[in-house]
């Protein structure tokens, strides 16, 4: 059976949607006669690294991809037509009436939850989400809190699987603790006991709440470095200019967005993860560093209370003085505190798994339509 992934968020992002497509596209390529295919059309330079599967990839602007539907010429068309196409992300391209089976993965629904938490593309997002529900013939959510927002929100959405992510990705890059120390002490002046947190930088992740908590922290005498990975999201220019200004009263440092093998020898080298997000659909951090052996700090949002469960501390993430109070927390535990409790949740969370999941949900779905 031939399948087409979206595959243009694994191309041109390295965050969580991309980051799961990515390593989707890989696990599914591993089982034996999968026919995986990638829809990969996009103006922009794709990142580095190998894909799997068959790369379907020109430099047509998403712009263009209705008018070629239009013509006959939809996303199945360019992708080989494929039994079942599936839309990985919010933003997803075209396809005819009389196509393919449409598999949607809902990530969360955190447009439908506060237009504090994407400002005015709120509005846009929810209406291209609702058509999208509507069209597709089975939704995937990566946790059970994901699929009761989804029906709190838009009851009646149709069918929904729930379907794990994986993190065991995280070993395949050989993170490097001794690499980043050394890169920490380039980035900070220092590579002993600062904390990481990764993620883009937009509201709900709640950078400016721990910026307010490590202040606080620091007032008191007790300074603690951050090293904040992540791209530019939205509504976040002054929070940006705070993380560029030099002027906070601990070592902070903002690297962007870098290579996951960077990012993830310096989430091995600190001292502990704080990931103080108010919402989550599944959240890749948080348990990529409980797969490195790090403590972590979380958002107290049922999502994550999901996935990590007891292997992590949890906080209202919006609460300047309790994340303050947690993060002394977290410091004053012992590092490997919490880790039988993750080495127990982790085999819930494989690639391997989460992709046979995927064939089922794609193989079922044919067998519906037969």
């Amino acid at each position: 059976m031939k399948v087409a992934l979206d595959y243009r968020p694994a191309l041109f992002s390295r965050a969580g949607i991309g980051r799961y497509v990515r390593e989707l596209g890989y696990a599914l390529a591993r089982i034996p006669g999968f026919d995986l295919h990638l829809f990969g059309h996009g103006w922009k330079r794709p990142i580095e690294g190998e894909h799997a599967g068959t790369l379907h990839r020109s430099r047509v602007p998403g712009r263009a991809l209705p008018a070629l539907a239009w013509i006959g010429l939809d996303a199945p068309r360019l992708a080989g037509r494929p039994a079942v196409f599936h839309w990985t992300d919010y933003v997803f391209p075209p396809i005819r009436r009389g196509g393919p089976r449409i598999v949607q993965t809902v990530h969360d629904v955190a447009f439908l939850e506060s237009d504090a938490w994407h400002g005015a593309a709120s509005d846009r997002l929810r209406g291209r989400f609702e058509r999208a529900v509507r069209r597709a013939d089975l939704l995937l959510c990566p946790s059970r809190a994901t699929e009761r927002a989804l029906a709190r929100h838009l009851p009646g959405a149709g069918e929904v699987r729930v379907i794990p992510f994986g993190v065991d990705h995280v070993h395949r890059h050989q993170a490097s603790a001794e690499r980043g120390r050394a890169a920490a002490h380039e980035l900070l002046g220092t590579g002993d006991r600062y904390l990481v947190t990764v993620g883009t930088l937009e509201p709900r992740k709640n950078h400016a709440t721990l910026l307010a908590a490590l202040s606080h922290l620091a007032g008191r005498g007790l300074v603690i470095p951050l090293i904040c990975i992540g791209g530019p999201g939205w509504n976040t220019a002054r929070l940006e200019q705070r993380l560029v200004s030099g002027n906070l009263t601990f070592p902070c440092a903002w690297t962007g967005p870098i290579a996951d093998r960077s990012m993830f020898d310096l989430v091995a080298a600190a001292r502990g993860m704080v990931y103080p997000s108010s919402l989550e659909g599944f959240g890749f951090p948080p348990l990529e560093a409980l797969e490195l052996g790090l403590p972590v700090l979380a958002g107290d949002c049922a999502a994550l209370r999901e996935t990590a469960g007891d292997a992590a501390l949890f906080v209202d993430g919006s609460d300047p003085a309790a994340l303050a109070v947690a993060i002394e927390q977290l410091l004053d535990e012992p590092a490997d505190a919490r880790t039988k409790a993750w080495q127990q949740r982790r085999r819930a969370f494989t690639w391997a798994e989460c992709a046979r999941a995927h064939e089922d949900a794609y193989t079922s779905g044919i067998e519906q339509s037969a």
